[in-house]
């Protein structure tokens, strides 16, 4: 609400400036009435976008401070982790010490052994601790990237967890801007439609993103999120059951294939669903079903790949469709690209 009172107010004072200064310039009425709208829709607009850039100066200024924070947090870790295993080494000498006293050969061999084995565990707890630390770096790293590339006029929910990680959402928006598919079709909707489709309108071009779901819950969200961030006109959301299928000779279950109506052409396939609990392998059937439906030079991303199922289906994909160039990404979850000649 506060917004819109300073979108108004801005579009107002603009109104006002030009008509008071087209009357001190003895302008006709009626090109006062013409700049002083001009000037109303001038000023509505010059004060949104000083508040989009407000906005997204203060989101990309709070990643910043977040990641010199975990940062922050990683070095005190350290520390104490430090701090931790030097005390843990002066108790084992003391102990040492004291079995060498005792002449106890026994008890001085099961401590020194001990305090050998300290200094390696300090380098793997360290190593892990690092690795866990940069690995969330790079993650908000790149969000903040993506939020540079495609600007949303509202915030999105968080990624990860059971929605697509960061880094894949960066794929999937970069390859939108690099390759401008006509195309895209995102099996499992949720924000990964919604950013490519974003992606879409920051490229000023008319292609679709369609999005598949069989949960009209998830469905409606995908649909309502586009509309909050003003990208429905490149987003269809199709909702449909999954349904006991034969492909290939292979019982499986998959999405009524009625969904699968006008989607030729495909430029981009980003395969993230359906869920596999009850269903192994469950996104097996992507890819034979929509294979001749791909354009040249289309790209397939199947995401999930440190998951034993989805490894399976890459590996399958790979021996069944040997034109397709095959590429592992080693994003958080994992994701293997095919490439069509």
């Amino acid at each position: 609400m506060r917004s819109r009172a300073m979108i108004a107010v801005a579009a107002v004072v603009a109104a006002g400036l030009l008509a008071a200064l087209g009357w001190v310039l003895a302008w006709p009425a009626s090109a006062i009435v013409i700049v002083a709208l001009v000037g109303l829709g001038g000023g509505a607009a010059a004060m949104q976008a000083l508040l989009w850039l407000r906005s997204t100066a203060s989101r990309v200024a709070r990643i910043d401070n977040r990641l010199e924070a975990m940062r922050a947090t990683g070095d005190r870790r350290h520390e104490i982790m430090v701090r931790s295993f030097r005390e843990q080494s002066r108790v084992v000498g003391e102990a040492a010490a004291a079995a060498r006293r005792a002449d106890n050969r026994e008890q001085l061999a099961k401590v020194e052994a001990q305090l050998k084995n300290v200094p390696q565990e300090l380098r793997e707890l360290r190593h892990n601790l690092t690795q866990k630390l940069d690995d969330q770096v790079v993650l908000l790293e790149d969000y903040q990237q993506l939020m540079r590339l495609v600007p949303m006029p509202l915030p999105m929910p968080r990624p990860g967890t059971w929605a697509a990680s960061e880094d894949y959402l960066l794929w999937l928006a970069g390859f939108v801007l690099e390759h401008r598919p006509a195309l895209v079709v995102d099996v499992g909707s949720g924000q990964s439609s919604v950013w490519m489709a974003g992606a879409m309108r920051t490229a000023g071009y008319a292609g679709k993103v369609v999005a598949i779901d069989h949960e009209p819950e998830f469905a409606e969200g995908t649909r309502a999120l586009a509309r909050r961030q003003g990208v429905s006109d490149w987003l269809d959301v199709r909702c449909v059951e999954l349904l006991p299928q034969t492909i290939d000779g292979r019982s499986c279950t998959w999405y009524d294939p009625s969904v699968l109506d006008g989607l030729d052409g495909i430029n981009l396939l980003s395969i993230d669903g359906p869920p596999g609990k009850g269903n192994p392998e469950a996104r097996w059937p992507a890819l034979p079903l929509l294979r001749d439906r791909l354009a040249p030079g289309a790209a397939v991303v199947l995401d999930d790949m440190i998951r034993v199922d989805e490894q399976a289906i890459a590996d399958d994909w790979h021996a069944r469709y040997p034109e397709l160039t095959r590429v592992n990404h080693a994003f958080e979850k994992g994701a293997a690209v095919f490439t069509a000649p």
